[in-house]
Parts: C-alpha cells; sequence; structure tokens
C-alpha cells in the first residue's frame, strides 16, 4: 500500500489566489480481478460491506448516498466505467443554513474558535470534495486500487483541519476495504 497524503498547497490562478488544494491519494494491491473489485467499490451493498450502509444509483447524475448514523451524506455520480473507475463528488458535509449543522459539528467548530459566519463565507470558494476509484489490473491475477479525495478551498485553518479529520475516519475504511478483499482471496 502507498499513502500520499499532501498538505494543503496554494494554487495560483487569476479567478483566486488563495484557494488551497486538498488531497489525500491511497493505493493498495488487493488479491482479486477487476471484476471482484468492482462489485465492492461501485454497488451498494458493496460498499455497505466495508464502509458504512449505503444507496446508489449506479450511473453517471446518479446519487450515492452514505448513511453516517445521525448524518446522510448524498454526492453524485460523476464516472461510473465498469471495473476501471467509480467517481462521485459531495458538497463540504455542512448543512445549508447555520440552524441545520448538528450539534457536534457545531461543537467542534466552537472548539476551534471559528464562528459559522466565517465558514459560510469560506465554503463559497470551496469546491465540492471529490473521491475516485480506480482499477488496476496487474499480473497473477490481483489489481491494484487507487482512492483518491480533493477538493478545493481557501485554506482557513478550519478548513484544513476539517479535511484531515474527515480523512483520519475514511482512511481506515479503505484499509478496511483493502483487507476484505484480501481476505477473500
Amino acid at each position: 500500500m502507498t499513502d500520499t497524503n499532501q498538505p494543503a498547497q496554494p494554487l495560483h490562478t487569476a479567478r483566486d489566489e488563495h484557494r488551497v488544494e486538498h488531497r489525500v491519494e491511497r493505493a493498495y494491491e488487493v488479491a482479486a480481478r477487476p471484476e471482484q473489485v468492482w462489485d465492492v467499490i461501485a454497488t451498494a451493498d458493496g460498499i455497505s460491506s466495508w464502509m458504512v450502509p449505503t444507496r446508489l444509483d449506479p450511473r453517471v447524475g446518479g446519487e450515492v448516498s452514505f448513511d453516517l448514523g445521525d448524518f446522510q451524506l448524498t454526492a453524485v455520480v460523476t464516472d461510473y466505467t465498469p471495473n476501471v473507475r467509480f467517481a462521485y463528488e459531495e458538497p463540504w458535509p455542512i448543512a445549508d443554513q447555520a440552524e441545520d449543522i448538528p450539534t457536534a459539528m457545531v461543537e467542534w467548530f466552537t472548539a476551534l474558535g471559528v464562528s459559522l459566519s466565517d465558514v459560510y463565507i469560506d465554503l463559497a470558494s470551496a469546491s465540492p470534495i471529490a473521491t475516485e476509484f480506480l482499477i488496476e489490473s496487474v499480473s497473477g491475477g490481483s489489481c491494484v486500487i487507487r482512492v483518491v479525495t480533493s477538493a478545493y478551498g481557501s485554506g482557513a485553518d478550519w478548513e484544513n483541519e476539517f479535511f484531515t479529520q474527515m480523512m483520519d475516519d475514511v482512511i481506515p475504511m479503505f484499509d478496511n476495504l483493502a483487507m476484505r478483499l484480501n481476505k477473500a482471496a
């Protein structure tokens, strides 16, 4: 497994020279064929087996919904190329209105000393969070799965902390995906 955790990097564009990229890339070699990997990363039952309960409309433009307990996260499928690439984009998981933000998240922002009004100002320049799974066949009936999660934002301290915490929560799920596939072999 390889791991590329890149700190937020400033992007210099004419539109906004303060945008930064948040990006984490993981690669796992698994003892599975592309079809087996696809069933686990790009079907509702497959994703639910290693991540969280999931609903999926398996087509570009379809929705993928993750049940996070007290919070439902809905993303849009941006690529659905069987046995090759599954990708989706999700909004930053912060409610459209401050009064709809879960209490735990409000407490998190408060602990950081960040006002919700500042959060909403920063979110205006943030891109959706994009995640893609790429499947690459290798010799011996195995595959490499590359998982890339990235977003662009303002580079605010809360945003950097949020992306880091999100990845700290998600990386063990990706590790679980690889373990599940290797155990099945």
